[in-house]
C-alpha cells in the first residue's frame, strides 16, 4: 500500500531532475531577459547623448549664423581668428542701446568651455547646455576679391561623461560658413 501511494504520488508531482531542469531554463530565460534591458538602457543614454550634443551643436551654430549674417562688421580688436579658442565679436544694430547706432556682441567659451553670447551691457548667456563641453572653436575670416567678408566657423562638442562610460560619450562636429551683410 505504501509502495503504490509513492507511485501515485510521483506521477502527480516533479522529479528532482524535472525540477533543476526548470529552474536552469528560469534562470537562463531571466539573464536573457536582464541583460536585453540593461543592453536597451545603454543603448538609450547613448542615443540620448548624441541627440543633446547634435541639437546643441546646432543651435550653436544657427545662433552664430543669424548674428553674423545681421553683423555690419567685425570688431577686430576683441577678436581672435585661425585658432582655438577663438572669439568673434560683432558689431550689429540690433539690439542696440538707445541713443546708439552700434552694439557689439561677442561669442567666446567661457571657463567651463561651454559657449558665450555677451551683448553690450549685459552679462553673457550660455548658448549650450551644461552636459555639453565645446572642445573646438575656430572662426577663420574669409576676404574675396570684391572684398566681401564670411565667417568660417567651426564648432566640436562633446557630452561631458562624468561616469566615464564610453557607451555614453558622444561628439558632434560642425562647420559653417556665412558671408556678412556690410550695409
Amino acid at each position: 500500500m505504501l509502495k503504490e501511494h509513492l507511485v501515485k504520488m510521483n506521477k502527480k508531482g516533479f522529479t528532482l531532475i524535472e525540477l533543476i531542469i526548470y529552474i536552469a531554463v528560469f534562470v537562463i530565460v531571466i539573464t536573457l531577459i536582464t541583460g536585453f534591458v540593461f543592453n536597451l538602457i545603454r543603448v538609450q543614454a547613448r542615443i540620448k547623448a548624441n541627440k543633446e550634443v547634435t541639437e546643441n551643436n546646432q543651435r550653436a551654430i544657427e545662433t552664430i549664423s543669424r548674428h553674423l549674417k545681421h553683423a555690419q562688421g567685425i570688431y577686430l580688436p576683441t577678436s581672435s581668428f585661425d585658432s582655438h579658442p577663438g572669439q568673434i565679436s560683432i558689431e550689429t544694430s540690433e539690439n542696440k542701446p538707445s541713443g546708439e547706432d552700434l552694439t557689439y556682441s561677442d561669442f567666446y567659451l567661457d571657463e567651463n568651455n561651454r559657449l558665450c553670447l555677451k551683448q553690450e551691457g549685459a552679462d553673457g548667456i550660455p548658448l549650450t547646455s551644461e552636459k555639453i563641453k565645446i572642445n573646438n572653436l575656430v572662426f577663420n575670416r574669409l576676404i574675396d576679391s570684391a572684398n566681401n567678408q564670411s565667417i568660417r566657423i567651426e564648432l566640436s562638442a562633446v557630452y561631458d561623461n562624468p561616469s566615464g562610460f564610453a557607451a555614453y560619450k558622444a561628439t558632434s562636429t560642425l562647420i559653417s560658413t556665412v558671408g556678412l551683410r556690410n550695409d
